[in-house]
């Protein structure tokens, strides 16, 4: 595909609108089960449609990159065989280079079915006439296993509260003496066995610690200090 039209105001006043807004109120309904996910990053809860969608969650609050997100953010208009259709993408993030992008979250199932291929590009086309790319996240990439019970833990313990003593100290090591594991750091601050990993998991959440997620957290995982700290 050509590169992306540029954003009319239109477009851009909706977009910063559905962070306020969402194009659809999800409410409770027969087949329909409505999670409530708690974003660290927003401050607030971001109402879902599904357990797949509330998962996509955990990777949006956590990704240092991403700057904002919402669900239900703007409703689109495309046409399959001339025939008028509406759509409101699952979610709507903003990346910290500015840029937005749309999310279409899909189940293997839902990805399966006959029709999606067709009916995605149509989506795709229309998200693209605004000016914006509409990605699909599928089911085997949210839920990874061992990468969304790192980020599940570390949203056990995030928080926006300033840092502790316990916390400075971490991170002074961190920059005094480079990458340590979690076993160090605890020694270091006098902490027995796994107590580490709760100050471990806060300092993650709040993109000042970076880690290998694709292994279980454990007192043997090497942290440095992140890009943002």
């Amino acid at each position: 595909m050509s590169c992306l039209p540029t954003l009319s105001t239109t477009t851009i006043s909706a977009l910063e609108n559905a962070f306020d807004t969402p194009a659809r109120n999800l409410k409770k309904s027969r087949g329909k089960n409505i999670h409530r996910f708690a974003s660290a990053k927003m401050g607030k809860r971001i109402t879902v449609e599904s357990s797949l969608e509330c998962d996509a969650c955990y990777h949006f609050d956590f990704e240092a990159s991403i700057v904002r997100f919402c669900s239900q953010p703007i409703r689109l208009i495309y046409f399959i065989n001339g025939k008028r259709h509406t759509y409101v993408p699952d979610f709507l993030v903003q990346f910290d280079t500015h840029e937005f992008v749309l999310y279409e979250v899909k189940s293997d199932y839902a990805k399966n079915k006959p029709d999606f291929d067709f009916e995605w590009e149509a989506k795709v086309q229309a998200a693209f006439e605004l000016g914006l790319e509409l990605e699909l996240l599928e089911e085997r990439d949210i839920r990874d296993k061992v990468i969304l019970k790192n980020l599940k833990l570390m949203h056990r313990y995030a928080s926006r509260d300033d840092l502790d003593n316990a916390q400075n100290a971490l991170l002074s090591l961190l920059k005094n003496n480079g990458t340590q594991t979690a076993r160090s750091l605890g020694e270091h601050l006098g902490l027995k066995g796994r107590t580490i990993l709760p100050i471990l998991c806060n300092l993650l959440s709040r993109c000042l610690l970076y880690t290998c997620l694709n292994k279980p957290l454990s007192l043997e995982s090497q942290f440095k200090l992140g890009s943002y700290a």
